[in-house]
């Protein structure tokens, strides 16, 4: 087995996603995230710490998720769950509740999130795997899936997030 599966069996684990959201905070690097990068053969960015409210439960959740420029001081996630055919939960709590918070570059700020569409997916989608081949192969494995969504998250205080 690969190093980049055990360190995702690993952060997939309670214990796993607790210490790898702790080391972002902390840090600003995520060992996991490093790991993957290096073993999948491309440059590893810190990711950052997205804080959205359960769509059921109403409490914060907190997920460590690579992020990509999306212009005019905006950042761009993909809501892959490794190729799997629905949305990874933050991802759902996202569509019901767009209002977020995200910790980058040691800074917490407060985001509204929304599903890029069209022309500006594309242009980001392109962008996006580009740089991270590894979302190909999860838009494969994603059967049933129309397409991986592309979220682009802005500050709510307009101030650039870059």
């Amino acid at each position: 087995m690969k190093l980049s599966q055990l360190a995702v069996r690993f952060a997939v684990t309670p214990f796993g996603a607790a210490l790898d959201r702790l080391c972002v905070r902390w840090i600003g690097h995520s060992p996991v995230s490093m790991i993957f990068s290096r073993s999948e053969g491309v440059d590893y960015n810190p990711p950052l710490l997205l804080t959205t409210k359960g769509r059921r439960s109403g409490q914060e959740r907190t997920v460590v998720l690579p992020y990509f420029a999306a212009g005019k001081g905006r950042v761009a996630i993909v809501g892959s769950r490794g190729g799997m055919p629905t949305d990874p939960h933050w991802a759902l709590n996202l569509r019901a509740d767009p209002n977020a918070t995200l910790f980058l570059r040691r800074r917490s700020v407060a985001v509204e999130a929304k599903i890029a569409t069209g022309a500006e997916r594309e242009l980001l989608w392109g962008s996006i795997t580009t740089r991270s081949p590894v979302y190909l192969t999860y838009q494969k494995r994603a059967a049933g899936h129309p397409e991986l969504p592309v979220f682009v998250l802005s500050a709510r205080d307009g101030s650039s997030l870059r």
